[in-house]
């Protein structure tokens, strides 16, 4: 079957998902209408929290079994993550013990057991579409996909071929339906899945902007999370910004970025927002800025977004997420002028 005709065929069957899982509506009496009340309920209110970089091997991996407690780096912080109905994050490693290491410059693939971490963290959403996913090959990607599935973690960006990796992983939230998108273009780009080949989905525009607008029908909140960027920069490059935009200009409510291991500013673009880089959120690289990260704590009423704001986190030197209390002001300029000439005349 082309995949065209494959992918019409299962967007069909999602839209007309209330024929499929009940066959017999047709039959059975219409309800009544409800009675109408004086003071209708307001629309419940929804948080969803999005974390930066998730890696759960090398010095994060030696340290959980030192500890010898699976979950040990989201203990400091997990009753924060438990407030929210939904937590994504972007998982940098495939959890397997299968496959081989394609001896990438930096390999990672976490032992099977740090998924008690993720549950800790009550993730429900992960992308796999980053350039750690494929370190240890396909078997790996395979099996971690499906040891996520089976612990209740949907997936998004990766598949056993490139219709799975491009389709939009639908999750719902007592009848509020939130899709995800998520893509790459940081090498290797043999990562790539094709039509019968597992890997993630690459991210190229043009496909990008068309998985987008059929998405959008399917969903009442709609997100796009490129891996994407150039690493430890503060501020996301012109060509980013441009796509960004485009993404919204195409249906995208939110988009929410990583890769660079820093934050990255938030932008609020035509109503809706765009999160280039939240950094990382448990890793255990040596540059000091990489210690400091950001969720996105966003706010959904009535099936739209209605807020977004930025929640600073830190890396401790155990390896643990925490809350991280605000940075100090920086003096203002003419103190530090002022500063500068105090020490010029005392040499």
């Amino acid at each position: 079957m082309p995949r065209w005709t494959r992918t019409a065929t299962l967007a069909g069957l999602i839209l007309a998902g209330v024929s499929v899982l009940d066959p017999l509506g047709s039959t059975r009496p219409p309800l009544s209408p409800p009675k109408p009340t004086s003071s209708p309920t307001a629309p419940r209110e929804y948080t969803l929290l999005f974390l930066g970089d998730i890696m759960l091997s090398r010095g994060v991996g030696a340290k959980i079994k030192s500890e010898s407690d699976w979950a040990y780096p989201f203990h400091e912080i997990a009753s924060t993550l438990r407030t929210a109905d939904l937590v994504y994050a972007n998982l940098e490693c495939p959890i397997s013990d299968q496959g081989r290491d394609l001896h990438h410059l930096y390999s990672f693939r976490a032992d099977p057991r740090a998924m008690a971490g993720l549950k800790e963290a009550s993730v429900r959403v992960v992308s796999q579409a980053n350039n750690h996913t494929y370190d240890w090959g396909p078997a790996a990607l395979l099996d971690s996909l499906e040891r996520l599935r089976a612990a209740g973690i949907r997936v998004t960006g990766a598949g056993q071929n490139d219709l799975e990796a491009h389709f939009p992983t639908i999750v719902d939230l007592d009848g509020v339906r939130l899709a995800f998108l998520a893509y790459v273009d940081v090498p290797p780009p043999e990562a790539t899945a094709g039509v019968e080949r597992p890997g993630v989905a690459w991210l190229e525009p043009a496909r990008v902007l068309a998985d987008i607008r059929f998405a959008r029908p399917l969903a009442d909140v709609l997100v796009v999370c490129p891996h994407w960027g150039v690493e430890y920069a503060p501020k996301p490059t012109r060509e980013q910004v441009k796509l960004a935009h485009a993404m919204i200009d195409a249906g995208a409510d939110l988009v929410v970025g990583s890769h660079p291991h820093v934050p990255e500013p938030l932008e609020a673009y035509h109503g809706r927002w765009i999160a280039y880089s939240l950094g990382n959120f448990v890793f255990d690289q040596h540059n000091s800025a990489t210690h400091r990260g950001l969720m996105l704590k966003v706010t959904a009423r009535a099936r739209h977004v209605t807020a977004a704001t930025l929640v600073p986190i830190a890396i401790n030197r155990s390896l643990q997420a925490t809350l991280a209390p605000p940075e100090p002001p920086k003096p203002a300029r003419r103190v530090l002028a002022a500063q500068k000439i105090r020490a010029t005349r005392a040499k």
